[in-house]
């Protein structure tokens, strides 16, 4: 029995050195072939260039001009009333759309037959209280008795009246007042006054642009009729943004032309408004023209010329940088520099400030004051 305990003990020895033996041996063998890797190579570092998007600075002499477009308008244009009632008469011309006329020639006739006959009454009636007034006039007041029978001698009553002899002194003056001669007189003079309203003349050279009445209609007081434009001068209302507003004076000579019909104009600048549109912010200016082919209505481009012989450049307006730097590239830094808006335009401005040769940098988008690269034209 104490032989085989002995034999156990003596096998688990020999399992535990053998054991110990084989772990030498991978340990030492693990150990040998670590030795007989060849090291790890370092990465190079590669450093890259930013490359920055430039353009090269030319300055020109540039002559500014603000493009607009507008309405052509009437300088002068007239509503046609009835300030009296009767038939419309037949004259040469018609009333009608599209006529012209010059200043002085009739535009509309209304009868007043009635009308002319009540004056003339009323002339007979003056005629025959003056020729009542003489002998009381050749006895009672000798000094104006020949002014008064040279008056009467020369009435014509198919004329318009002149101006009574004057009172030498209020004695006579009292007496034509009791006899109503002032009364007679100035009743005549404001039927004279309203006789003139049943004729209607052209104030100026022009035409028609709009005809409500037709010959042998009746005409009532207050009735519009027409309209008559004044074809010599126009004016081109346009808007002007408030950034370009204050380089616009009166007097600035204007190009105009249309895309529509062949020709240009030239213009110049008449007025400014001063109230300030609340949903465009712009400030009508109107442009007077004036030529063969314009209408009222017609629709034009335009050019106002503003400065001449600016030394500028013309870039892009999203290039600007808090509204008046812009970036340049300096020696393969980025700087920022302070320029001078000259005018502003839809996706351009015109800017002075900049030195020929200068790198205006490209882009806003990533960029900032002190980034190096290299400049790419």
């Amino acid at each position: 029995m104490s032989n085989i305990l002995n034999r156990i003990t003596m096998l688990k020895k020999k399992s535990i050195i053998l054991g110990i033996l084989v772990a030498a041996g991978l340990f030492i063998t693990a150990f040998v072939l670590a030795g007989m890797k060849e090291p790890p190579h370092e990465k190079e570092v590669v450093v890259k260039t930013l490359q920055i998007p430039v353009q090269k600075i030319q300055n020109e002499s540039l002559e500014l001009k603000h493009p607009v477009m507008g309405t052509l308008q009437a300088h002068e244009k007239v509503e046609v009333y009835a300030e009296v009632s009767g038939i419309l008469e037949r004259t040469d011309k018609s009333f009608l759309e599209g006529l012209n006329y010059n200043k002085g020639e009739i535009l509309l006739q209304i009868n007043d037959t009635k009308m002319r006959a009540s004056l003339y009454a009323k002339k007979s009636g003056l005629m025959t209280a003056i020729a009542s007034l003489l002998p009381d006039l050749k006895f009672d007041y000798t000094e104006s008795y020949g002014n008064w029978k040279r008056y009467l001698s020369e009435f014509d009553i198919e004329k318009p009246i002149t101006q009574i002899p004057q009172a030498i002194n209020d004695q006579e003056k009292y007496f034509l007042a009791g006899k109503n001669i002032y009364k007679s007189y100035y009743d005549i003079k404001s039927e004279e006054e309203q006789l003139t309203k049943y004729t209607i003349t052209a104030p100026y050279k022009g035409q028609v642009s709009e005809s409500n009445i037709k010959a042998g209609t009746v005409v009532r007081t207050g009735q519009k009729l027409g309209e008559f434009v004044n074809t010599d001068t126009y004016d081109l209302l346009v808007g002007v943004d408030l950034n370009n507003l204050d380089q616009i004076k009166v007097g600035n000579r204007v190009r105009l032309y249309s895309e529509n019909i062949r020709g240009e104009w030239t213009g110049k600048v008449s007025r400014i408004g001063s109230r300030i549109d609340n949903q465009t912010q712009m400030v009508n200016v109107y442009i007077s023209v004036s030529g063969a082919g314009l209408k009222e209505g017609m629709f034009l481009s335009a050019d106002i010329e503003l400065k001449k012989n600016v030394l500028a450049v013309e870039i892009p307006r999203k290039l600007l940088v808090e509204e008046s730097f812009v970036y340049l590239l300096e020696d393969g830094t980025v700087i920022k520099k302070k320029i001078d808006i000259v005018q502003y335009r839809d996706d351009t401005v015109i800017v002075s400030g900049m030195d020929n040769g200068s790198l205006l940098v490209s882009k806003t988008s990533g960029m900032h004051k002190g980034i190096k690269g290299n400049a790419v034209l």
